[in-house]
């Protein structure tokens, strides 16, 4: 596992592309979200010593660990989601395009990545996720949900 420092990196780097990708790829764009939330995650946890290799065992330590509830809620949610997303060959039947933003990024990213601040004590100053016009109702080039 990698460090705490690394995460955060790994975190923002993963957050940055989300906002590249094509809204035509809404199905990547999930996928992307849910890795964010990895990696926000793993940055807790490293952040507390815990080592995890893997999606189970990351899985468990949020499951098994009180302090770790609340992530777990959205957490599990998510992982849950992108599984569907990946495996299931309909992604526009989970979730419309339209509405990644509000059920995605808002229900379950930026609870996470609210919760692994407070946990750590350290804002981190992320600001909002920006998709490309497509997964919202608008127009221009790119814009900051509402």
């Amino acid at each position: 596992m990698a460090d705490k420092q690394s995460h955060i990196n790994q975190w923002k780097h993963n957050r940055k592309f989300i906002s590249s990708i094509d809204p035509e790829f809404h199905d990547w764009i999930i996928t992307a979200v849910f890795y964010t939330a990895v990696h926000a995650v793993d940055t807790l946890l490293a952040h507390d010593k815990v080592t995890v290799t893997d999606h189970e065992a990351r899985n468990r330590a949020l499951k098994l660990t009180n302090r770790y509830e609340q992530i777990n809620l959205k957490y599990e949610a998510l992982y849950g989601l992108a599984r569907t997303i990946r495996y299931f060959a309909n992604p526009t039947k989970w979730v419309a395009p339209e509405r990644i933003y509000k059920d995605v990024v808002v229900r379950y990213l930026y609870p996470i990545e609210a919760s692994v601040q407070k946990h750590m004590g350290q804002d981190l100053g992320l600001g909002d996720v920006k998709l490309k016009v497509g997964t919202k109702s608008g127009a221009g080039s790119s814009s900051t949900p509402t």
